[in-house]
């Protein structure tokens, strides 16, 4: 449906072209993020979680006829089971600075609570009413 659609034109195999400090496609008011579209980050659910909150203040800015705010960034966090109550992370930005930077968090029981709280914020935000 996408590719029939006309949008991956000028994308990446087959992904959605998007300006990658907007999610804009070249359709006025049309935007992608996550898995169909061709911005050069990771298709993880943090970063479009992230993508979406971009779009959605671009959007805001364009009904209120207010300055566009800031750009995608295409940063998260992802967290990586080691066994035995241990969790390590990667910080990644892909965006912000000259090159994309990835540094690994060392595991950690620390890292394990974090996590299990990022979890927890995400089901409470997702899944139970205000």
């Amino acid at each position: 449906m996408v590719e029939a659609s006309g949008l991956t034109v000028d994308g990446g195999d087959g992904w959605i072209h998007v300006d990658p400090r907007t999610l804009a496609t070249p359709y006025p008011g049309v935007y992608a993020i996550g898995d169909c579209a061709d911005a050069p980050v990771p298709r993880a659910g943090v970063f479009a979680e992230n993508a979406a909150r971009t779009v959605a203040a671009h959007i805001a800015a364009q009904l209120h006829r207010t300055p566009a705010p800031g750009k995608y960034l295409g940063q998260g966090s992802c967290y990586i089971e080691f066994g035995d109550g241990l969790v390590g992370k990667v910080d990644a930005d892909f965006l912000s600075g000259p090159k994309p930077a990835a540094p690994f968090v060392t595991p950690s029981a620390e890292l394990a609570t974090e996590k299990a709280e990022f979890a927890a914020t995400r089901v409470r935000r997702w899944f139970t009413g205000p």
